[in-house]
């Protein structure tokens, strides 16, 4: 399988033996090792200069950004009335046209969803209207969601094998995960991108942080 972040530009002028980020509120953080070093690649970066915020949620249009820039997903240019309701001035939308494009958002990630499809000279083409919400933040079982089907659209990309959701996972509350997002959080559990909780639950309502976003980020990165 070819490399997932032959896209992504590191930043490997000089050898650097020491992380480079220097973000204040990481400092013995859980997750502070895989933070510094994807800032240090420029995967992720903090809410300020001295700051990453870990704990703080993080935005659905965020995560999409820097899932799609770490597999190596572009961006599309924005085309109006097709992207849902980002509008030209939205930084994201070019992210958000490209995953829409490709089907890559789930469709109950679409507040009133609808897709309507259009057939032109024997092509067919589909127009989505609906709500992507990218300024809320984003839940548990939609950040596995999310990052299963970039994940394996860059798998069937390369012809590489298609994920198997497994039968059974070890979680707690398995049962209360939604339905549509089933196969993919077994997946991204079975796969080590995402674990339970310290309880053996994956809590899949609650909002994601930005540290679990930059370990399950760090552990794709690794599976190259």
């Amino acid at each position: 399988m070819k490399k997932l972040i032959s896209v992504i530009i590191i930043f490997s002028v000089f050898t650097v033996h020491a992380y480079a980020a220097n973000f204040t509120d990481t400092a013995n953080h859980w997750a502070q090792n895989t933070i510094n070093r994807l800032a240090d690649k420029g995967i992720v970066n903090g809410t300020d200069a001295r700051h990453f915020s870990p704990d703080a949620p993080i935005r659905r249009a965020e995560y999409l950004k820097m899932m799609m820039e770490l597999v190596g997903i572009d961006a599309v240019p924005y085309r109006n009335g097709d992207c849902l309701d980002a509008e030209a001035s939205d930084w994201y939308c070019g992210y958000l046209q490209s995953a829409l494009d490709k089907g890559l958002i789930p469709k109950e990630m679409i507040a009133s969803y609808k897709a309507n499809v259009t057939v032109n000279n024997g092509e067919s083409s589909v127009r989505y209207t609906g709500a992507f919400n990218g300024n809320l933040p984003i839940e548990r079982e939609e950040m596995a969601a999310l990052s299963m089907n970039l994940y394996q659209y860059v798998l069937d990309s390369s012809n590489a094998n298609t994920l198997t959701p497994p039968t059974s996972v070890r979680l707690t509350d398995i049962d209360k995960v939604s339905v549509w997002a089933q196969p993919s959080v077994r997946l991204a559990v079975a796969a080590g991108f995402i674990e339970g909780m310290d309880d053996g639950s994956f809590q899949p309502r609650e909002n994601a942080t930005r540290a679990q976003a930059a370990t399950i980020l760090g552990r794709i990165l690794d599976r190259q």
